[in-house]
């Protein structure tokens, strides 16, 4: 279905190929993953396959990109968009209807579809996505999760051979990212649509798509079926690519002589949480059958120190409506100096309009929000942003300047900092980040902006830090920066409250937790109690952290085990 010949690619005014001598074939019905670092090229892949390279995107084109036999390069744009379905990176320019409806139905009519199979095309595509309910709902109301499933809906109508997705599940919580990637198996499996999909959450290539391509600084260095490709996972890491945990535990059980003599080498790749556990299953087996069954208590869960200084921030019965419906009701919450809180819950759940109540960017339709002890119905949003540094979602909404430098004396300028001091800042923060101070920010990767907006809030140097999705576009190496420049600023007395999906990342860095749900705080407390409770987890459309999945496999014996190196210990104590 796709065949790429020795495809080298240079953006016009580039310095470097973006990508270098690619050379592969996706057969027909192929379900191909695509990983690598921010910058490594994924997205300039993509964008060769659906043919906005060459036809919107300019540069040196050298080889060749066929879809179905037809070259890329000699192929209408517009005819091709019928064939390759695109679901972009940067879901908002992807929007262009008001409703929802409108949405889907741009594209079908656009695209001259027969009048009698519209209303089936749209009905299909909103319950195929789960979002039937959203179907007369103004586009800007939505969250971002359900943008995304908005545009993906859209694409779908249009029943394409081919899709091309870029960072699909970007804004989606755990279980919509799941539901997206099982759509798209189900597709690829029942109506043979060949899929390539560039993402992130490696966990979720593991577990659904057939092959991987690895790229690294533009070049193609793995490319095979998904169980062969994770061998290389040394080489994936030193490439910043994080392989999945449970592939880190059974690498670890190796090098510790723990696996058992059948599940060396190769045969401890796993891809997701059960086979992990049928591996340590195996390993305990000689035990169990010397002991018998075991019955043990379950041990309790690992309550975590949490600071207990005064309350920086009161919910008090709050309220919010975006039209006639509450999105949020009856919020009661205290976030106490020093602690790093993680809001988590599914798409729509109210944890965006929850941040934005806590720097009066949004005021309460009922009830009071008290920040620092100030009613944020009575204070400009100016007034609380001395205070209060916010990162959005999307780091486009907050780059207004030419360049990086003129970017961060921005923010400290509009905070009155004294301009002999903003220079020894905006110096102090470009040496710390490795910017290019001249370089202009959309001339950066979506990871890099991220990093701009962040740094431009660390010079600020608030006391209270609200970040919605800061890992959101990021690759491994950019997260785990960008999370221990947040943990040191946490360890420093600046209190943290951070909207995030990534439950790994929730586990290593949060100390506490607020679980929402369809506008409510349904669950609260330290953040290993809140992940090892099913129950509230199940009720809010969450899953627990991938080795938490696995100890819930293994039994009783393993509860309160989140991570590889405890699993370890476990094991070594079980054995």
């Amino acid at each position: 279905m796709i065949q790429i010949q020795e495809l080298t690619f240079k953006y016009a005014g580039g310095k470097h190929n973006a990508l270098e001598n690619i050379t592969l074939e996706i057969e027909k019905g192929g379900f191909v993953g695509i990983i690598g670092e921010s910058g490594a090229g994924k997205t300039t892949l993509c964008n060769c396959i659906n043919g906005l390279i060459p036809h919107h995107f300019t540069g040196d084109f050298y080889g060749s990109v066929k879809v179905d036999g037809e070259d890329t390069f000699d192929i209408d744009a517009g005819k091709l968009a019928l064939k390759v379905g695109s679901v972009f990176q940067d879901i908002e320019s992807q929007l262009t209807g008001y409703f929802v409806e409108d949405e889907i139905l741009f594209g079908l009519e656009n695209f001259g579809i027969p009048a009698d199979q519209i209303e089936k095309r749209i009905t299909s595509a909103l319950e195929t996505l789960g979002i039937s309910e959203l179907r007369h709902r103004e586009i800007s109301t939505l969250s971002g999760g359900q943008k995304q499933k908005v545009v993906f809906a859209a694409i779908i109508a249009l029943e394409p051979q081919v899709l091309v997705l870029d960072e699909p599940t970007g804004e989606l919580d755990p279980a919509s990212s799941v539901q997206i990637f099982s759509l798209l198996k189900k597709l690829n499996e029942e109506k043979g649509i060949t899929i390539v999909v560039a993402e992130q959450k490696i966990m979720l290539l593991c577990e659904f798509v057939k092959k991987l391509i690895v790229l690294e600084k533009g070049t193609c260095v793995h490319y095979g079926e998904i169980r062969s490709t994770l061998t290389h996972q040394k080489e994936m890491e030193e490439a910043g690519i994080n392989c999945p945990r449970v592939l880190t535990l059974t690498g670890k059980m190796e090098k510790e002589k723990l696996l058992p003599a059948n599940c060396t080498g190769e045969k401890r790749i796993c891809l997701n949480a059960q086979e992990a556990a049928e591996i340590v299953k195996k390993a305990l087996r000689p035990l169990r059958q010397a002991q018998g069954p075991h019955t043990a208590v379950a041990e309790p869960l690992e309550a975590q120190n949490t600071q207990t200084g005064e309350p920086v921030l009161s919910f008090q019965h709050v309220g919010f409506s975006y039209n006639e419906t509450a999105n949020v009701k009856d919020l009661n919450v205290q976030i106490h100096k020093g602690d790093f809180t993680a809001i988590i819950g599914s798409n729509g759940a109210g944890k965006s309009t929850f941040s934005k109540l806590c720097n009066g960017l949004l005021k309460p339709s009922s009830g009071d929000v008290l920040v620092l002890g100030k009613n944020t119905k009575k204070e400009k949003v100016s007034a609380l942003a001395k205070h209060i540094g916010f990162l959005f979602q999307n780091p486009d909404r907050q780059i207004c300047c030419g360049t990086v430098r003129e970017e961060i004396a921005f923010s400290l300028r509009n905070n009155k900092v004294p301009e002999a001091e903003i220079k020894t800042r905006v110096e102090n923060t470009i040496k710390e980040f490795g910017f290019n101070p001249d370089v202009e920010p959309f001339n950066m990767s979506r990871g890099q902006r991220q990093r701009l907006c962040l740094a431009c809030l660390i010079a600020l140097d608030p006391e209270i830090l609200i970040l919605d999705e800061p890992t959101t576009g990021l690759d491994y190496r950019e997260c785990m920066e960008v999370m221990e420049k947040i943990r040191g600023l946490n360890k420093n007395g600046t209190t943290v409250i951070m909207v995030c999906h990534d439950m790994e990342v929730v586990l290593d860095f949060a100390k506490t937790i607020i679980v929402m749900n369809r506008g409510e705080i349904v669950g609260e407390g330290p953040a290993r109690q809140v992940l090892g409770d099913d129950t509230l987890l199940n009720k809010a459309r969450l899953l627990p952290p991938q080795i938490a999945q696995v100890a819930k496999l293994l039994g009783p014996r393993f509860k309160g085990i989140f991570t590889d190196d405890e699993m370890i210990a476990k094991i070594k104590e079980a054995l």
